[in-house]
C-alpha cells in the first residue's frame, strides 16, 4: 500500500468514521498509523524477498558474473544449491549474502 496525499477533509472525515471505535483517534495519530503500517509492510516485503531462494541468473546477476561462475561456485561449495528437480535449481540466499561478505573480507584484506 502506497501512501498518498490525504487531503484534510478526507482525514476528517475518516476520523470521525472511526471515533466510535477509536475514541483517541485524531488525524495526526491516523497519519502517524499509516505510515507505520506502510514502513511495517515495506519491511515485511523485503524479508520476504530476502528469504526467497534465489536462480541461477539472479545470483549470476548479483555477483556481475556469468551462469557458468554461478555453476561453478555451486560446485566447489562456495554457494549452496537447492535442488527441486533433476532440471530445476535455486540457490540458499543466505549462503550468496555469506558469500558476499567473505569476498568481501577476504578483498580488503588482500589491499590492506
Amino acid at each position: 500500500m502506497e501512501l498518498k496525499n490525504i487531503t484534510p477533509s478526507t482525514l476528517a472525515a475518516v476520523t470521525t468514521l472511526l471515533q466510535p471505535h477509536c475514541p483517541d483517534l485524531s488525524p495526526t495519530t491516523l497519519v502517524k498509523a499509516l505510515k507505520s503500517y506502510q514502513a511495517t509492510a515495506t519491511t515485511t516485503e523485503a524479508n520476504n524477498a530476502i528469504s526467497r531462494p534465489m536462480t541461477r541468473k539472479e545470483v549470476a546477476e548479483l555477483l556481475g558474473c556469468s551462469l557458468q561462475t554461478v555453476v561453478r561456485y555451486m560446485n566447489e561449495g562456495k554457494i549452496q544449491r537447492i535442488i527441486l528437480s533433476p532440471r530445476s535449481v535455486r540457490i540458499d540466499r543466505q549462503s550468496v549474502q555469506d558469500f558476499l561478505s567473505g569476498a568481501a573480507t577476504q578483498t580488503a584484506g588482500q589491499n590492506g
